[in-house]
């Protein structure tokens, strides 16, 4: 017989304890219930735990058979280490209206000595393993050697704030030499993203970092890149960064340095995250020689994309043709879908998706943990009521219908656009 996790709670100290006869509970939308235990995987490694404050958790107790709101604590949540996708939200009871912090929260339980969480591993791309990063004071030398090398590159320095002060894997890659290396060019945005991590209105909850606030030149976006290329080797650059707006914004400059950095370091990738929300500029950085483009969606639903991008000046169509365009220039396009559970698996959701997939060709779905409170978001989507198949379902057939469409988390230099990591493990049912 299947053993539920037991629910976990926070003091007010953020201690955590597991609870001796109460039950774990996870959360899709608004519905409540116990987990499978082929939902469930050991906490991941360089996964983090917190207490969320102001909140009870929600357990089940087996005694009654009921849930019930356990009032002696705060609710605990997982955030995954990158690579994973969550399947559930922690069941949780918030005490007042305050916006919660910008997030990923994860249900999280104890199992026989273990913290357990609903999730699969979607990317096994080993060189974003946290522990491979500095996160010590010991890394300040190597950002300090390179700004002595470069003292009036003002992009450099904007790197070596997001390196040091928000712990950027991306721009820790810049000073190691290795891997891929951010290219951020947009200090301002066309979306009004009500999850966006850079911005966010004085009554929302604080962004966890701040936006660029210059246009670097297109000297100092080439002087990076072909730095990296000579260090890093089979690297990718990619402009449209969590530290700016959306580099649609700015594709004048980002298509000037493409062409320079193509024709000086043709095997070099050059990828562009974005809305995508401009087919005129999207040809522009297609023309400039740009090898993948990355398209950020939340859904494929226009009134779903619409209430949670806020888009000014654009319409989700402009995206599709964005995707059409790309398709004709035989790019390699991946989704950067943020995903929640009970929104993206919802039948509705769903359906639509396949239809997208349907109309244009998609190499990767990078399945990224939305990091938002769920509170605020069901509340400004609004759906109706359907039913919720999960996310392991939905996956299972999208990859049933689409061969050669790979899930995964991180961006792909050229070698790598069509290899697949074997991930995530469908097979179990959930």
């Amino acid at each position: 017989m299947y053993e539920i996790p037991n629910l976990l709670f926070a003091d007010r100290q953020g201690n955590i304890y597991d609870h001796p006869t109460l039950k774990m509970t996870v959360r899709s939308e608004n519905f409540n219930f116990v987990p499978y235990e082929t939902e469930l995987i050991e906490l991941p490694e360089h996964s983090k735990l917190f207490f969320v404050p102001e909140t009870h958790p929600i357990a089940y107790n087996e005694e009654t058979s009921n849930m019930e709101t356990f009032t002696g604590g705060s609710a605990v949540s997982a955030f995954l280490a990158p690579g994973y996708l969550r399947l559930f939200l922690p069941a949780m009871e918030k005490q007042n209206e305050t916006l919660l912090p910008l997030f990923a929260y994860t249900a999280v339980g104890w199992l026989n000595g273990k913290f357990v969480v609903p999730a699969i591993k979607i990317d096994d791309d080993s060189r974003w393993n946290p522990g491979l990063y500095d996160f010590t004071d010991n890394f300040a030398p190597k950002v300090h050697a390179v700004l002595e090398k470069y003292p009036k590159n003002r992009l450099y320095k904007q790197l070596a704030k997001c390196a040091l002060e928000y712990h950027c894997t991306a721009a820790k890659n810049v000073f190691e030499g290795r891997w891929e290396c951010p290219l951020p060019v947009a200090p301002s945005c066309n979306s009004r993203c009500i999850g966006c991590i850079s911005q966010q209105p004085a009554e929302c909850c604080p962004a966890p970092q701040s936006r660029l606030d210059f246009v670097p030149s297109a000297r100092e976006i080439i002087e990076i890149a072909l730095n990296h290329h000579e260090t890093a080797g089979n690297a990718v650059v990619s402009f449209g960064q969590g530290c700016e707006g959306d580099p649609i914004t700015e594709a004048e400059t980002a298509a000037k340095a493409i062409r320079v950095i193509k024709k000086k370091a043709p095997g070099l990738t050059v990828n562009f995250n974005s809305n995508c929300s401009n087919p005129e500029k999207m040809k522009m950085i297609l023309d400039a020689g740009a090898d993948s483009i990355r398209v950020s969606m939340n859904s494929a639903v226009h009134s779903t994309y619409e209430s949670y991008y806020n888009p000014v000046n654009y319409e989700f169509d402009d995206v599709l043709k964005s995707i059409e365009l790309a398709n004709r220039y035989n790019a390699y396009v991946s989704l950067n879908l943020l995903t929640i559970p009970g929104v993206n698996d919802r039948e509705g959701e769903i359906n639509t998706l396949m239809d997208f997939l349907d109309a244009y060709s998609i190499d990767l779905i990078q399945m990224r943990n939305l990091n938002i409170d769920p509170d605020f978001l069901f509340s400004k989507l609004k759906f109706k009521t359907e039913e919720i198949l999960g996310l392991k379902n939905m996956l299972k057939l999208i990859k049933r219908k689409y061969k050669n469409i790979k899930f995964g988390y991180f961006n792909r230099t050229r070698e790598d656009f069509h290899k697949d990591f074997g991930y995530p493990d469908l097979k179990k049912r959930g």
